[in-house]
């Protein structure tokens, strides 16, 4: 496996992972996951992902796959239309390299800068699956909406990977005015620490939960 950062090289060593697991990857983004995942172990995976320029790139890059399914939705804890927000210095909201969310709250965002989108219920998306062996999630503070009802469903997932937003000993950012450094998207602080000592708490945290990011 060519190119892949040390980061990524989490996803090269999941035991429990094979040709017939199912995986969820809930903010697919251009499918950089997906692609690593995919050609390790072959399984078959569910993609979910708002941004329309992403979604097409996906779209072509997985063409030839019939194991991975792509869907043009983003997920949180209902279903319906929502607002998808883009990053300031975005020059294209069609583009797939923009990071967006739902989240209008979120750092660096431009409220002014937003396309419609269909959502989709987690609850709704764990329904159509009998057993889960891997949710990646990323996106971008939807988060804490999605996994009150992924750790509910635990018994039937094996594993999550997660990027959180909100860690207070996480990465820091100049406040509005420059004069000091403070969390990045500090509004999920509250959320992170709930989120964080509730896994603890039901020894979830470091085996089956784990951080992304």
């Amino acid at each position: 496996m060519e190119n892949i950062t040390k980061h990524y090289q989490k996803l090269l060593n999941l035991e429990h992972i094979d040709n017939k697991s199912i995986i969820l990857d809930i903010g697919a983004n251009i499918g950089n996951v997906t692609d690593v995942i995919m050609k390790k172990y072959n399984p078959n995976i569910y993609c979910y992902e708002p941004n329309i320029g992403c979604y097409n790139y996906m779209l072509k890059r997985f063409k030839k796959n019939t194991k991975i399914k792509i869907f043009n939705t983003a997920v949180s804890n209902f279903s319906g239309k929502a607002n998808l927000y883009f990053h300031r210095k975005a020059n294209n909201i069609s583009e797939f390299n923009e990071r967006a969310s739902l989240k209008k709250e979120k750092d660096g965002l431009d409220i002014n800068k937003k396309i419609e989108v269909n959502c989709i219920n987690i609850k709704e998306i764990l329904e159509n699956h009998n057993q889960i062996d891997l949710i990646k999630i990323d996106i971008e503070g939807s988060e804490y909406e999605v996994m009150p009802e992924i750790i509910k469903n635990r018994n039937k997932i094996k594993m999550v990977l997660c990027e959180t937003h909100g860690n207070p000993d996480g990465k820091k950012i100049p406040s509005t005015d420059g004069s000091k450094l403070v969390v990045k998207n500090k509004i999920w602080i509250k959320d992170y620490k709930n989120l964080i000592s509730k896994l603890k708490e039901m020894n979830l945290y470091g085996n089956w939960f784990y951080e992304w990011y």
